[in-house]
């Protein structure tokens, strides 16, 4: 039976999202900005609803997405720049909010007078585009009754689309692609490795750019093919894509958004108190999240390109962990760990660098969240099953992303 959502419920999920999000996920919108979002949207009547797979009707469409979104070359953003201040100390415009319709004409108007004139035939993207590609994959699919959105992954960013559910009449479905983390790249998905199709798939880009992905070789090339496009475009792309409700049922990963939701209370809770929000997290956690490392900030090191950032952070141990380093890379997301240049927790076990004051998460995309000196805990939390599979593992696990390291389980490493 479906749960409705309460403020509190709502509110939990940016924090519990960033605690999950393994560094990944953009930025944090602003406390005050979510609470006005939660607050006009309950004060109209709206209802949140969260229901399980089970839940889903078989004869229904359930939506999934392919797209990407990070950091592009500086002469790639100077051509085709369709975010100011992406990356900013104050965590940028994500978080303040801004015109991006005005800014993107801005954009195409100036690139009109330099390098890419207008043809005409051009359209410029109106304030309906963020549906195109949602209308043009109706037109495929024909009248098939959409049920909701899976959502890809946990993040802070996810409370942005699930407050416009309501007004689609969508549920919130209890369960997400990438279970209880983000990923950075779309075919890290319980879908690919269910085999289910990602075709016809449409992509769009803040440009006015529509593609429809009729056929492609494999979920790995439709993410290929969709970080080329974001690399001319800005550095975002992407589209949905539709699953029948039978399938999705036994393909999603359950569990996601009400895991994010206990651990969002339990830490706000615990700010709330004055009591550790670390130990909040482990404990509602129930055996999936350990302390794995405790430490001050040494630094921050990233780069843009390809449509993700790419880098290291750098920590020095304080406590039980005095006298040693840690070391973790991300793309986008953090994926491989050593402690003292040894192999610790890798991917797809998640990897959480969290303030023990606050209880919100890092963000490798918010540099001035990583001042030197700050002290963090990191917190790991154990992935799925799913993901220790053989060909989870080809998704996720450290060779993946190039690296020969054996994928040993986090609880085998911290006990």
């Amino acid at each position: 039976m479906a749960r409705i959502l309460s403020r509190e419920d709502l509110l939990a999920i940016p924090r519990g999202g960033m605690a999950l999000a393994t560094g990944g996920g953009g930025v944090r919108p602003l406390e005050e900005v979510v609470e006005k979002m939660v607050d006009d949207a309950l004060d109209q009547g709206k209802e949140f609803k969260l229901v399980t797979l089970e839940e889903i009707p078989d004869d229904v469409v359930v939506l999934s997405g392919i797209g990407t979104g990070g950091g592009i070359r500086v002469e790639q953003k100077l051509r085709w720049m369709n975010l100011p201040g992406f990356f900013a100390a104050s965590g940028g415009v994500l978080r303040t909010g801004f015109d991006g319709l005005t800014f993107i004409h801005d954009q195409i108007k100036l690139k009109d007078k330099t390098f890419a004139p207008l043809n005409s035939w051009s359209e410029l993207p109106g304030p309906d585009w963020a549906e195109a590609g949602l209308k043009r994959l109706k037109e495929i699919i024909g009248d098939k009754k959409i049920f909701s959105q899976l959502l890809g992954e946990i993040n802070q960013m996810i409370i942005r689309s699930l407050i416009r559910y309501p007004d689609r009449g969508w549920p919130i479905i209890d369960a997400a692609g990438a279970g209880h983390r983000a990923v950075p790249e779309c075919s890290i998905t319980s879908l690919n490795i269910h085999d289910v199709p990602v075709c016809p798939a449409v992509i769009t880009t803040s440009w006015g750019d529509l593609l429809v992905l009729e056929k492609t070789l494999s979920w790995q090339r439709a993410e290929e093919i969709v970080e080329g496009i974001s690399t001319y475009s800005g550095g975002t792309a992407g589209g949905p894509l539709a699953v029948e409700g039978k399938v999705m049922k036994k393909a999603a990963i359950p569990g996601a958004m009400s895991f994010t939701i206990k651990i969002g209370k339990a830490i706000n809770k615990a700010v709330e108190s004055g009591d550790d929000p670390i130990e909040a997290m482990i404990k509602a956690s129930d055996g999936w999240a350990y302390k794995v490392f405790e430490g001050k900030v040494t630094a921050l090191l990233f780069e843009e390109k390809y449509g993700f950032i790419w880098g290291y952070s750098l920590l020095k141990g304080t406590g039980e962990w005095e006298g040693h380093h840690l070391k973790i890379w991300f793309k986008n997301e953090n994926h491989i760990s050593w402690l003292d240049e040894k192999p610790y927790i890798t991917s797809p076990d998640g990897l959480n660098v969290i303030d023990p004051k606050t209880g919100w998460g890092l963000s490798n995309f918010w540099t001035s969240e990583w001042e030197y000196g700050r002290e963090v805990v990191v917190v790991g939390v154990r992935a799925e099953d799913i993901w220790r599979t053989e060909k989870g593992l080809k998704l996720l696990g450290p060779k993946h992303f190039g690296y020969d390291i054996p994928y040993k389980p986090i609880e085998e490493i911290v006990g």
